[in-house]
C-alpha cells in the first residue's frame, strides 16, 4: 500500500509540474515565431528596396541611351542637312535666291506685307523648286464674287502676322494669299471647296515641278490649317513656329499715310478756326446742308451701313440685273442692297410727313396767302416749306415703297410670303 501511494503521489506532482511548465514554453515558442516574422518582413522590404533601385538604375540607363540615341540622330539628320545644303548646284541656289529676291521686292511696297498670287507665279514661287523659303499660303475668298465672312474676320489677323513677319524673321518666310476669284483654276485642281485654309509649304533644293494637286496632296495634314471664327494671331504664330522653328513677335504697324492724312485734316480745321473763326455763326443760316446730311446719314444707318463697315461687305454680287444688289442669304447683304433698302425707308417716312404736313394746314389761309404772294423768286427750300402735297399722291407713293420694302424681304427670306406667315 505505501508503495502504491508513493508512485500515485509521484505520478501528481510531475502533472503538476507538467501543468505549470507548458504556458511559459508556450510563450517562449509565439516569441519565437514574432522574432521570425519580424526578421522575414525586414528581408522583403531589402528585397523590395534593392529591385526598385535596380528598376530605376534601368531606367534612368535607358532613358540616358535614349537621349544619346535622339542627340546622335539629330546630330547626324543635321549633317545631312548641312551636307544637302553645300551639295546644292550654284546655279540651282542662284535661282533660288533670285525667287526670294523678287519676293521681296513684292512685299517693299505693300503695307499688309501680303503677296498676292496667280496661277502663273503661284507655279512658279510656292510649286515649283527649287525654294529656299517658307510659304504660308492662305486659300481664301474675299473677292466681291463670293462672300466668305470668315475670311474678313481672319484676314486682319493675317496681315499683322505678315507685317510682323517682316520685322523678327530672319529666316525667307512669306505670306502669300491664293483669292478664289482669280485662282478658281487652282481651287478646282486642289478640289478645295471651302475657305480659308491656311498651308505651309517648306523649302526643297529639288528642281521637280510637281503638279499643284500633287504637292498639295503631298503634304502631311500637319501643314494644314482650317481657319474658323475664334482663330487669331496668337494661333497663326504657333503654327508658323511650329514649321519654321522661330517665334514672331505680334507687333502694331502705323500706317503713316493715314497718319499723315488725319494731321492735315486736323491741321485745316485749325487754320480756318483761326482766320475765319468769327464767320462761322453764318453757316447756320443755311439750313439745306443740314437737312441733306441728315438724310445721308439716316439713309447710311437704315441701310446698314455700319455693319458694312464692320463686315467688309460687298457693293454688290454676280447675279444679274436687280438681284446683283441684294445677298440670297438671309444673315448677309450687299452695300447696294443695303442703300435700297434705306433709301425706301426714307421714302416711306417722308411720304408720312407730308401726309401730316397737309392734314395740319390751313388751305383757305393757304389760298389767300397764294393771291397776295408775288413773283418773287424762293430758294429751293421755300418752295419745300410752302409744298402743298396731295394726300392721295403721298398715300399711293408710301404703299408702293412699303410694298417693295417687304417684296425685298420675302425675296431674301421666302417664308414670309408678303406678311402673309404660315402658323
Amino acid at each position: 500500500m505505501a508503495g502504491r501511494k508513493g508512485t500515485w503521489l509521484l505520478l501528481c506532482a510531475a502533472a503538476l509540474l507538467l501543468l505549470h511548465a507548458e504556458p511559459s514554453l508556450g510563450k517562449e515558442v509565439d516569441a519565437k515565431e514574432k522574432r521570425a516574422a519580424k526578421k522575414l518582413q525586414n528581408y522583403e522590404i531589402k528585397q523590395n528596396l534593392k529591385k526598385e533601385r535596380k528598376k530605376k538604375w534601368r531606367e534612368d540607363k535607358e532613358k540616358g541611351r535614349k537621349e544619346n540615341m535622339a542627340a546622335l540622330k539629330k546630330q547626324k539628320s543635321g549633317e545631312k542637312r548641312q551636307k544637302k545644303k553645300t551639295a546644292m548646284d550654284p546655279k540651282l541656289k542662284e535661282a533660288a535666291e533670285e525667287k526670294i529676291a523678287y519676293l521681296r521686292r513684292r512685299i517693299e511696297g505693300s503695307y499688309s506685307k501680303i503677296i498676292s498670287l496667280v496661277p502663273d507665279s503661284y507655279r512658279e514661287y510656292v510649286n515649283d523648286g527649287p525654294r529656299l523659303h517658307w510659304s504660308l499660303v492662305v486659300f481664301t475668298a474675299r473677292g466681291s464674287r463670293y462672300r466668305c465672312s470668315i475670311c474678313h474676320v481672319v484676314h486682319p489677323h493675317v496681315v499683322r502676322l505678315a507685317q510682323s513677319m517682316n520685322y523678327t524673321l530672319n529666316q525667307p518666310t512669306f505670306v502669300m494669299e491664293v483669292d478664289v476669284q482669280r485662282n478658281q483654276e487652282i481651287f478646282n485642281e486642289i478640289e478645295l471647296s471651302h475657305a480659308p485654309v491656311f498651308l505651309m509649304i517648306p523649302p526643297t533644293t529639288s528642281t521637280r515641278k510637281p503638279k499643284i494637286k500633287t504637292l498639295y496632296k503631298k503634304l502631311p495634314d500637319k501643314y494644314r490649317l482650317n481657319a474658323h471664327n475664334n482663330i487669331g494671331g496668337e494661333d497663326l504664330k504657333k503654327f508658323l513656329a511650329r514649321h519654321t522653328k522661330q517665334e514672331v513677335e505680334l507687333i502694331e504697324v502705323i500706317d503713316y499715310n493715314v497718319l499723315v492724312g488725319w494731321a492735315c485734316l486736323v491741321g485745316m480745321i485749325v487754320a480756318g478756326l483761326y482766320y475765319r473763326g468769327d464767320q462761322l455763326h453764318k453757316i447756320r443760316q443755311f439750313t439745306l446742308p443740314y437737312f441733306g446730311i441728315c438724310i445721308i446719314t439716316f439713309i447710311w444707318l437704315a441701310g446698314g451701313g455700319m455693319y458694312n463697315i464692320i463686315r467688309g461687305t460687298a457693293f454688290s454680287g454676280n447675279g444679274v440685273g436687280f438681284s446683283s444688289f441684294f445677298h440670297p442669304s438671309n444673315g448677309n447683304q450687299y452695300m447696294a442692297g443695303g442703300l435700297i433698302v434705306g433709301c425706301l425707308n426714307f421714302g416711306v417716312g417722308a411720304m408720312i410727313i407730308l401726309l401730316n404736313t397737309w392734314a395740319l394746314k390751313d388751305h383757305e389761309e393757304l389760298k389767300l396767302a397764294k393771291k397776295k404772294s408775288t413773283r418773287e423768286p424762293k430758294t429751293p427750300l421755300q418752295h419745300l416749306k410752302e409744298l402743298k402735297p396731295s394726300p392721295g399722291l403721298c398715300l399711293i407713293g408710301a404703299t408702293v415703297l412699303w410694298y417693295n420694302l417687304i417684296m425685298i424681304y420675302t425675296m431674301k427670306n421666302p417664308s414670309y410670303r408678303l406678311g402673309f406667315v404660315q402658323a
